[in-house]
């Protein structure tokens, strides 16, 4: 990733959301007033006439679905559907009295954003690359109870949280983030982020599901995604396999309660849509957690 620049993966993901709002079945999946918020950060992080043509016209917007399907079926889905499953949890955490939210490496997802608005009482904080933070900045007034914190999260530990209760528990997520680190730094930002959470606290994330060959991606991406990726200086370095993932976990703090994968996925979120025939990417799972001892200590000294 440049310095100087927002993610690239997170302009890709934040442009696949926004050309799914002109698709009569994907644009289901979007949660009110998430397409405005994206169109905005896009517009704000610099211009692509291509992308903006684009999604003028039926025929090219045929075209780029047309390319999804050549390079990873299914992968604008899967982004959807992973974000209404990680929106699920965070609403059952709040509705069970949890009033603290950390989005670590929130890129331009919507979800603090939107949900600071709709619950005043509740303290959000996305921690995120300076860059990407400056163009959120821009272009929207966040609400006074969200928090932006720029951290470049492959080099940095979490900072000090400045107000973050240490006796009340949390929700710490970190969506389309682990793939990106080395194993030390997916183990650090992990234990640091149970401690976080605390007790009766939730840390909910997304992970590659290492094949039986080693190797860490969607399942049948085409070969070109990889060098994009590497291109981008974003290559996925760490992933893990589903049944090596409770001992890890427990080593780092947490104990593993739901694990969500593509069936999970079509089942919860798209099926109750009547959208369970679309395609959906494999390859990356979701996991709901809760740390597993009461050591309140601060992690980040």
């Amino acid at each position: 990733m440049r310095a100087d620049s927002p993610s690239d993966t997170s302009l890709l993901i934040a442009r696949s959301l926004l050309l799914a709002s002109k698709n009569p079945h994907l644009c289901q999946l979007l949660a009110p007033g998430e397409a405005e918020m994206l169109s905005r950060m896009l517009t704000r992080a610099g211009p692509a006439a291509w992308f903006d043509f684009a999604l003028k016209s039926r025929w090219t917007r045929r075209a780029l679905f047309r390319l999804e399907r050549l390079m990873l079926a299914g992968i604008i889905a899967h982004y959807l559907a992973r974000k209404r499953w990680i929106e699920c949890r965070v609403r059952e955490a709040l509705a069970d009295g949890i009033r603290q939210v950390v989005v670590l490496g929130a890129g331009f997802d919507t979800l603090a954003a939107r949900l600071s608005v709709e619950f005043p009482r509740v303290r959000f904080i996305e921690l995120d690359h300076p860059a990407t933070q400056a163009v959120k900045r821009r272009a929207m007034n966040p609400a006074p109870n969200l928090e932006l914190q720029p951290v470049d999260l492959s080099h940095e530990s979490l900072p000090a949280l400045p107000g973050f209760s240490r006796t009340e528990p949390g929700i710490v997520i970190a969506e389309g983030l682990t793939m990106y680190l080395t194993a030390a730094r997916v183990a650090a930002m992990l234990q640091d982020s149970a401690v976080l959470a605390g007790p009766g606290g939730k840390v909910i994330f997304s992970f590659m599901e290492r094949a039986g060959d080693g190797s860490v991606s969607f399942r049948g991406e085409n070969p070109l995604i990889a060098r994009w990726l590497k291109s981008r200086r974003e290559p996925f370095l760490w992933g893990i396999s589903r049944d090596a993932l409770p001992a890890w976990l427990d080593d780092h703090g947490l104990r593993c309660g739901v694990v969500a994968d593509d069936h999970s996925l079509r089942e919860e979120i798209l099926a109750p849509l009547h959208l369970g025939h679309i395609a959906l990417a494999r390859g990356e799972c979701l996991c709901c957690c809760s740390p597993s001892s009461d050591d309140r200590r601060h992690p980040l000294q």
